[in-house]
């Protein structure tokens, strides 16, 4: 089921749904490579659930201090690019939440 949860496509749109439900003044007119955090699009609470919802992804928990969200985490593109390369690293454990 590994591909499952890692097909693009799939993830996007849950991805999408994920930050637009969880930033009122969003819409779904949001592009995929719309700075996010730089701009002030998305506040803590949206990235504390973008940061559970990739958890599940790659199936082990992340320290966030680790890297730089800003960065790695300003657009969706970057969300799911971060989601593919650290999905196809072994080692880890299993999400809490799945």
């Amino acid at each position: 089921m590994r591909s499952d949860r890692l097909d693009r496509a799939k993830l996007l749109k849950e991805l999408r749904t994920l930050i637009v439900n969880g930033s009122p003044g969003l819409d779904g007119s949001l592009s995929d490579g719309a700075s996010l955090i730089a701009s002030g699009l998305v506040e803590s609470t949206t990235l504390v659930s973008v940061a559970l919802w990739v958890e599940d992804r790659i199936g082990r928990e992340m320290n966030l201090a680790d890297f730089d969200l800003a960065v790695e985490w300003d657009s969706i593109d970057a969300i799911l690019d971060f989601v593919q390369r650290h999905a196809a690293r072994p080692g880890g454990h299993r999400s809490r939440h799945g």
